[in-house]
């Protein structure tokens, strides 16, 4: 592999940054300093020595110009254009330069409508100044409102591409309560990569990038405090604090604490056969009522040294899960068991976890107006577990034992550079991962299964990637790129190599695009891209479920990979994304009988070769003070599975209606209405529920007050059914969903000093 990334490197740095000493061409683009919007119109004049125009050029619709510079020395560039502070800049200069509102028109409100989305070709840019969703306390809540977002289950998701990465200024998020900290008000823009790059890992199908407003000199501090009360009581806490002074350095530390508990009614049903006698159909349906609470909290320390347009930093997180408990009182019936009809049991979950991160980063500009960026990570974690289950009227006693350590050790290396009018960019990562697992396994009626075992995998993965996005005019884009994975795998079980389960693999992925933008923007990809199971997938311990069912790992998983053509559309403030994937060993969750053991099973295992088709549309609208966004994603494949075959092709689909309305007095209220269809996605069918939220901010001097009521109608609900093989298995959850919240934020100076690192291997770290 090292044979292989050296040539890769220097070939392709000979090749993307070798450019003409005396070019005569100037090309950049200008950008709002604020929000990082292009500015069109901007009028450039070039100055010679003796500050006389001698040419001069306007920006286009991407804030772009080009103008010919000529060879004398001590040219300048002077940059103006209205509602901006006009700016002088030295040639050569930057391919990206920014112009400062000017203090006069920052300070109008400007109550006209206004578009703050701008499309791109692999996504979308949302402005946050002047936007009233930047008045929400923190931007975990205003995330909750953009277009193409998804909150409607707590978290944030971007519609019909998952979880994506998210990022504050080029630093990873490693937890939701980074998000809880930052003040709404204090950013700048979002931007919603539905199509990322090559630079990203190669399971990431969608990236959220925050960026903030300019730092100030001086302390900063942001004080939290939220309080829910539902069926459970939570509450969380979490405290900011940075200095930032005049020579750019930069040093904060955050702190933050939450517990958290939830109620349920859930129902699990099994209708099954066995394969000796398929025509005698048995069930078992369960009962129970269950109850958790966590807690959890989370500090940070960092510090920022920025120096001309260098930057260099380290940081430190430790999170800390001190408990966290599940309760579940059942109770069963069923024929499976000829002794008993109904089996009473209690289950209990303990667990303690905790993890220590570590990041450095440089960013550099070296000669040839070259960017130099390095992220370097390492991370410990490690986490124990006990579950038990005791059944009443067997008197049978059932305990289970997980102790896990990871390590990951990963460096990313990124060169960038403008060559007239394309942005190149070539980089590498590496990482080593070691992830040992030790469980424990027992039961009173000695079932041969449980037995206790050791598993560790050792993970060594390189990559080498580049990139390209030219952009000749206002009205084409081309980009593409191409990322090469290599991954070598070390598996133990119990001391003893599996040479079958240590696998040595390489994957090209590629991906490509063109977008066409006139009166309408319209943009042709493809991307390639492989998703790696989970450690915990691969575990192969045996957890109880029911008295008839029992969950496994499956060490035998292989990588799913994954081609995507996709075929976006935006007109104004319509978007609609058309995606097509050909799915090659995409893992889902299935049941079946096992003969040797003689239990109903449930684990993962990689699905037949299948086609999907997902499209997701967003139209937003305004009426006045009423300000709705409609959306929805509609998903169809043509899967098939299973002993015997069974089809999964229903077509699946979610609807949601965002409405902000804004109420005299500098109240804004938001009421959101989510729902779920039926359909397959994957071997899961989806009997269809939904559920409203309402949601009352104001703002008062340095005070932000947000009262929010989620499922206040108690509609949510979890009903799934996965049928596969001999096994028809449905599941009915109510519950959790259904609180009234309460946060209240003080800000003491509200531009923050932002560190500027980011994971370098985040895919890696999820799998931990």
């Amino acid at each position: 592999m090292k044979r292989f990334i050296k040539p890769f490197l220097m070939i392709m740095l000979l090749a993307t940054f070798t450019v003409e000493a005396q070019s005569r061409i100037v090309k950049a683009r200008v950008l709002s300093s604020v929000d990082s919007i292009p500015i069109e119109f901007a009028t450039v004049r070039l100055l010679d020595a003796d500050s006389i125009s001698v040419a001069s050029a306007l920006t286009d619709k991407t804030g772009t110009f080009v103008m010919e510079s000529g060879v004398d020395s001590g040219r300048m560039l002077d940059i103006s254009s209205v509602g901006c502070r006009s700016r002088i800049v030295s040639l050569p200069c930057d391919s990206v330069l920014y112009l400062e509102t000017s203090n006069e028109l920052a300070e109008v409100e400007i109550r006209s409508s206004k578009r703050y989305v701008k499309v791109t070709p692999r996504g979308l840019i949302i402005s946050m100044q002047g936007n009233p969703i930047a008045k929400l306390g923190a931007a975990s809540e205003a995330l909750k409102q953009l277009p193409m977002i998804d909150g409607s289950t707590g978290n944030i998701n971007v519609l019909g591409h998952g979880s994506p990465l998210i990022y504050i200024n080029n630093r990873l998020v490693r937890s939701s309560s980074e998000l809880s900290m930052l003040p709404a008000e204090s950013i700048s823009n979002v931007e919603i990569i539905t199509n990322p790059s090559s630079k990203y890992g190669t399971d990431i199908s969608s990236v959220v990038i925050i960026r903030t407003k300019k730092v100030n000199e001086g302390f900063h501090s942001v004080v939290n405090g939220n309080v829910s009360v539902g069926e459970a009581v939570s509450a969380s806490g979490n405290i900011n604090a940075n200095y930032h002074t005049e020579n750019g350095i930069t040093i904060f530390g955050d702190f933050s604490y939450n517990t958290s508990g939830f109620k349920q009614r859930r129902y699990y049903g099994e209708h099954f056969y066995r394969p000796e006698n398929p025509a005698q159909i048995l069930f078992t349906e369960t009962n129970g009522n269950a109850k958790g609470r966590t807690r959890s909290l989370t500090t940070d320390a960092g510090i920022n040294y920025d120096f001309g347009k260098n930057s260099i930093g380290g940081k430190y997180s430790f999170l800390r899960t001190p408990a966290s408990r599940f309760t579940d009182n059942a109770l069963t019936s069923t024929d499976a068991i000829k002794e008993l009809m109904s089996i009473s049991s209690q289950s209990g979950v303990y667990s303690q976890s905790s993890m220590h991160h570590v990041n450095i980063f440089g960013d550099f500009y070296i000669p040839a107006n070259i960017g130099l960026r390095v992220d370097a990570d390492y991370l410990y974690s490690a986490k124990n577990s006990t579950s038990t289950v005791y059944e009443t009227e067997r008197a049978t006693n059932i305990e289970n034992g997980n102790d896990t350590h990871s390590s990951l050790w990963t460096t990313k290396v990124v060169l960038s550079r403008n060559v007239k009018n394309t942005d190149l960019e070539i980089g590498a990562d590496l990482s080593k991962t070691s992830n040992d697992q030790i469980f424990t396994s027992e039961s009173s009626d000695n079932s041969d299964f449980l037995v206790p075992g050791r598993d560790k995998v050792v993970q060594d993965l390189y990559a080498g990637f580049a990139s390209f996005d030219w952009t000749p005019n206002s009205i084409w884009n081309v980009y593409g790129g191409v990322r090469w994975e290599s991954t070598q795998t070390d598996y133990r079980q119990n001391g003893l190599k599996r040479v079958d389960l240590s696998r040595n693999y390489g994957n090209l992925l590629p991906n490509l695009g063109v977008s066409f933008n006139s009166k309408a923007r319209m943009t042709l990809y493809y991307r390639a891209s492989v998703y790696r199971p989970s450690y915990q997938s691969l575990d192969n311990n045996y957890i109880y479920v029911t008295p008839t069912l029992w969950e496994t790992g499956n060490p035998e998983l292989k990588s799913a990979r994954v081609h995507k053509i996709g075929l976006n559309l935006n007109f104004r403030k319509f978007m609609l994304q058309c995606s097509f994937y050909v799915n090659k060993d995409n893992v889902g969750v299935v049941y079946y009988w096992d003969v040797e053991k003689r239990i109903n099973v449930t684990r993962p295992v990689n699905l037949p070769d299948y086609n999907s088709f997902q499209m997701v549309a967003v139209q937003q609208l305004d009426f006045g003070f009423w300000h709705p966004t409609l959306q929805g994603v509609f998903y169809l494949q043509n899967l098939e599975y299973g002993t015997p075959v069974r089809k999964y092709d229903r077509p699946m689909y979610t609807l949601s209606l965002n409405n902000r309305f804004d109420i005299p007095g500098g109240v804004y209220a938001y009421l959101n209405i989510f729902g779920l269809g039926t359909g397959n996605q994957g071997v899961i069918y989806s009997h269809g529920t939904w559920q409203a939220s309402v949601t009352l901010n104001k703002t008062w001097k340095n005070w932000t007050f947000t009262l929010s009521s989620n499922d206040i109608l108690g509609t949510w609900r979890q009903p799934f059914d996965t049928n596969t093989n001999s096994i028809d298995y449905s599941s009915m959850r109510k519950g959790g969903s259904q609180y009234v919240s309460l946060s209240v934020r003080y800000t003491l100076n509200s531009a923050k000093g932002r560190y500027k690192g980011k994971t370098s291997r985040q895919d890696e770290i999820d799998r931990l």
